[in-house]
């Protein structure tokens, strides 16, 4: 039996209904993946952001709401959500290599690269547990624990450290 709305599908799916769950998927997937296509950093995040959407659908099956007649809205919020997570998660373990960062600085005179240059002999200039903390935060990607551990200090020392180097840095580029 197919239901006849979204409303009364996700009424079944409220009740476990494995029928109205495959039911919206069907009507649903190719609506979302290429929603998913059109917004996803890249096509590999496509078909994981698909799949997290209806798993979310059916985690939430209890709390899901249709507002109006189609239920098509909440995948599209859960899917667009569901990649901003993905993106900001990836972007916060992504690192750049020193030898890309040192390749940039090099290039010449463009002011990116006069940043990169002014960035790298303050960072330079700082005491040498401090430049760990950097490389290992900031160009590593570690955690505030895990570069703590490694540099055998506090993980609130290694914030409260991490606080005053930016600081540092901001006001060194105000007057410079």
């Amino acid at each position: 039996m197919t239901p006849e709305s979204d409303a009364d599908a996700v009424g079944s799916l409220r009740a476990g209904d494995a029928h109205a769950f495959d039911h919206l998927m069907r009507k649903h997937l190719s609506t979302v993946y290429k929603y998913a296509w059109a917004i996803a950093d890249s096509p590999d995040q496509v078909d994981d952001a698909v799949q997290d959407t209806f798993m979310t659908l059916w985690r939430r099956r209890r709390r899901v709401v249709v507002h109006g007649e189609t239920l098509l809205p909440w995948l599209l919020t859960t899917c667009r959500y569901t990649l901003f997570n993905a993106n900001r998660a990836r972007r916060r373990h992504a690192s750049i290599p020193l030898d890309a960062v040192s390749w940039i600085a090099a290039e010449g005179s463009d002011p990116q690269s006069s940043q990169l240059r002014w960035i790298r002999d303050e960072i330079a200039s700082l005491p040498e547990p401090d430049q760990r903390l950097i490389e290992a935060c900031v160009l590593r990607g570690e955690s505030y624990d895990q570069a703590a551990i490694a540099l055998g200090i506090t993980a609130p020392a290694a914030r409260k450290r991490m606080q005053r180097i930016r600081a540092r840095l901001r006001t060194a580029e105000l007057e410079g």
